[in-house]
């Protein structure tokens, strides 16, 4: 069985977007199903897609040593199996959890795609 780590950012843009109630959301969620074993739910940094947030990365958790100096809790790693989602509300953290943590299907029409600032 694959175990998540899901975290939603608590920057300010992100906040004032809604997301500490995407985080309740979440949270609600994983209790609702039993998936708290399944999934740990944090709060990240800002991960510098502002005007996209609310803002959620969920990553398959893989066992590796969690290293409290990494950048994970701020930026996209690129790693295997990390999910972006933008512009998260309440009701889409609900099926994030019921299809990407429950079923392990990732909502792909909920995926972000991080600007990479050129205007071309």
């Amino acid at each position: 069985m694959k175990r998540y780590r899901m975290s939603v950012c608590k920057g300010s843009s992100c906040r004032e977007g809604g997301s500490d109630a995407v985080h309740v959301a979440a949270r609600e969620a994983l209790a609702e199903k039993g998936l708290q074993s399944r999934c740990e739910l944090y709060r990240g940094g800002c991960y510098g897609f502002c005007h996209m947030g609310p803002n959620v990365v969920v990553r398959e958790d893989t066992g590796r040593k969690r290293d409290p100096l990494s950048p994970e809790d701020y930026q996209l790693m690129g790693w295997p199996g990390e999910v972006y989602y933008s512009g998260m509300t309440a009701e889409k953290m609900r099926r994030v959890v019921a299809e990407h943590i429950q079923d392990d299907v990732p909502v792909r029409e909920l995926f972000g795609q991080p600007d990479s600032g050129d205007d071309d």
